[in-house]
Order: structure tokens, then C-alpha cells, then sequence
């Protein structure tokens, strides 16, 4: 899955041609955001309903993805809107990973701010381990520069914040919820029998996940300002210990891509039904864990056959992951609209 992911990191920013009607506008704005924890900056995209106007651009176009139309610099439709966090990705991930999902939820009337992580290329296996802890400590990052900046195109009802994860980011979301890791079930996911993603390359680097930092693992990163969350195949579901999880006050929506029997056990989140108060669990049938990523282009399953990598832009027979897409976004815009006018 690792270097699956790092695959993404090709994908770009380009011109679009492709007019859209007014009523179909997003709009699309840039962010710098301070980030304490990387004693640096971290990039964030943010998406909104917007009015016809702006440069017509096209995020994360590349030859294994189709890109999402977008607005730069639109102006925002008149009304507070919803905001959602939105961290996409395994350990290393793309930096427009989750644009598909982004783009729809804007069309949906939410401002969608979504993460964009370090170079996967750039990272090594260890430094991406740090990930688990860094992307919780983003999203309330992100959320306090965003609260402050007096610039944004969109209005954002304050009262209306929830997060959206995927993969790790669903483990970011968890956590952000009040979710706190156990070490020990953390480090038995790499053990004989465990459920861990990314096992191989990590032993391949010589990590040991009983030696990883415990403090900084299992430290809180509960952010009350975040009112509800959907967790979408998240990974190290089952090494959150079980009282944290039971204290969780906000409403959890748990999706998993797939049956039960075709989901990945490192991706299931149906252990997690009976350990968060009021949680509800789907199944999205139809889909598959690679689901969760961009439109693949016609060359992209024969791309990835030539690298030798997953069969990532391989879907079951008889369906459309655009159609997928849609089905998903509706059923989270659903959820967020029903547990933030709480």
C-alpha cells in the first residue's frame, strides 16, 4: 500500500476546458496553514459552492487518474456553509487524492478543507510511521488557521464542523474524535496473524512496531470543536483501545467499501459497531478498497500491470466507479447533514 500510494504523487494541476452550468460551480482556493507538529507549513485546498466566475482548473489530472474541474478564486454562494476536514491517504499518500470526493461534497453544499501531505517520495518508511499521530495534529491545525483567516471565499457556520477520513485519515478521524491508540494492540498488527496494511514494508526497513514512540502514539487528539465524523475503511481500527471508544460523545459513521467478505481485515471497521456509543456501520457493495481513489483513464490498469503494483484501477464486473463515487458522496453528505443540525 505504501508505495502504491506513492504512485499518486503525479497527479497535477492543470488547465480544464470543460464549461460546467452555474448551478454545478465548486470553487477552489489555496491555503498555507502554520503546522506546529512539522515545524512548518502544510498546503490545504479548499472547496466551496460557488458562482460562475474564477480560472477554470483541473486537480489531480495524471496518467493514471482523471482530474476534478474546479474554479479558482470563484465567489463563494451567499450562505453559511458546513465545513469538512478531509484526510484521504495511507501512511503515503498523493496530494490530491481525495479531490473526487472533495468536489462532490462541495456540489453537495459543504466547504471541504482537504489536506495535502508530504511528498511521498520524500519520506521514509519510519518517517511515514510518524504520520499516525502528525495528520490528527493537522486537521486541528488546519481548523485554528482557518478559523482565523479573514480572507476565505466561503462563510463557514462554526457550529457545523465535521470530519471525513479515509484509510489512515480514517484513523486521524477517530482520533480527533477522542479515539486513543493501545500500543500493544498496535504493535501485534505486524505480528504473526495481524491485520497490519503495511507489514512487508516495514519489515523490509527493519521497523519494529513494539519499539515505535508509545507517548507520542497513544497521546490524546480529542478537537470538541469537530461535531460529527465518517470513517471510510479505516486502517488500525482494531488497535484503538476500547475505553476510549466508548467515550466518544459525537456521532460516527463507519463505511466500509465492499462486502464483508471481500473487505480487507486491515480495512474493517466492524469491530468498531459494539465500541462507539450510537455508531452506525454500512457496507457500500459494489465496491472495493481501491473504491476509495480517483477515476482511473483507459491506460491506467495496463500502467499499473507494467509497475508491477496493485490492480488499483481494476473494478468488480458490471459496475462504474464514477457511479460509486456518486452513491458514496450522497451517502456522506446524508450522514453530515443529519449529525450536524443535531
Amino acid at each position: 500500500m505504501i508505495h502504491l500510494l506513492a504512485l499518486l504523487l503525479s497527479a497535477c494541476l492543470l488547465a480544464a476546458n470543460t464549461p460546467t452550468s452555474e448551478a454545478d460551480v465548486v470553487g477552489l482556493s489555496f491555503l498555507s496553514v502554520p503546522v506546529p507538529e512539522r515545524r512548518g507549513t502544510m498546503d490545504v485546498t479548499l472547496w466551496y459552492p460557488a458562482t460562475a466566475g474564477g480560472t477554470p482548473v483541473l486537480i489531480g489530472d495524471s496518467p493514471l487518474f482523471k482530474g476534478e474541474a474546479a474554479y479558482q478564486g470563484a465567489p463563494a454562494a451567499a450562505g453559511s456553509r458546513p465545513l469538512i476536514l478531509l484526510s484521504h491517504g495511507g501512511l503515503k499518500s498523493g496530494p490530491f487524492v481525495g479531490a473526487w470526493m472533495a468536489s462532490r461534497l462541495a456540489s453537495k453544499g459543504f466547504v471541504v478543507a482537504m489536506m495535502r501531505q508530504p511528498d511521498p517520495q520524500t519520506m521514509t518508511s519510519e518517517e511515514s510511521l510518524r504520520e499516525i499521530w502528525l495528520r490528527p495534529a493537522d486537521l486541528s491545525a488546519a481548523l485554528s488557521a482557518i478559523e482565523t483567516d479573514g480572507t476565505l471565499p466561503a462563510e463557514i457556520d462554526r457550529n457545523r464542523i465535521g470530519v471525513l477520513g479515509f484509510l489512515v485519515g480514517g484513523t486521524s478521524a477517530l482520533s480527533i474524535m477522542g479515539g486513543k491508540l493501545d500500543p500493544e494492540r498496535f504493535a501485534r498488527s505486524c505480528d504473526a496473524g495481524g491485520a497490519g496494511i503495511d507489514c512487508r514494508e516495514f519489515a523490509s526497513a527493519g521497523i519494529d512496531l513494539h519499539s515505535i514512540d508509545r507517548q507520542k502514539l497513544t497521546r490524546s487528539h480529542l478537537d470538541p470543536r469537530l461535531k460529527a465524523a465518517v470513517v471510510i475503511d479505516p486502517e488500525f481500527a482494531a488497535s484503538f483501545a476500547p475505553e476510549s471508544l466508548a467515550r466518544m460523545s459525537n456521532p460516527v459513521r463507519l463505511i466500509n467499501l465492499g462486502t464483508a467478505q471481500t473487505v480487507w481485515p486491515g480495512l474493517s471497521a466492524s469491530g468498531l459497531k459494539d465500541a462507539i456509543p450510537g455508531v452506525r456501520y454500512d457496507l457500500l457493495t459494489g465496491a472495493t478498497q481501491y473504491s476509495a481513489f480517483s477515476e482511473c483513464k483507459p491506460a491506467g490498469a495496463a500502467i499499473l500491470r507494467e509497475e508491477g503494483e496493485e490492480p488499483l484501477c481494476d473494478d468488480p464486473e458490471g459496475t462504474n466507479r464514477a457511479a460509486v463515487h456518486d452513491r458514496l458522496a450522497e451517502m456522506v453528505a446524508a450522514a453530515f447533514r443529519a449529525d450536524l443540525s443535531r
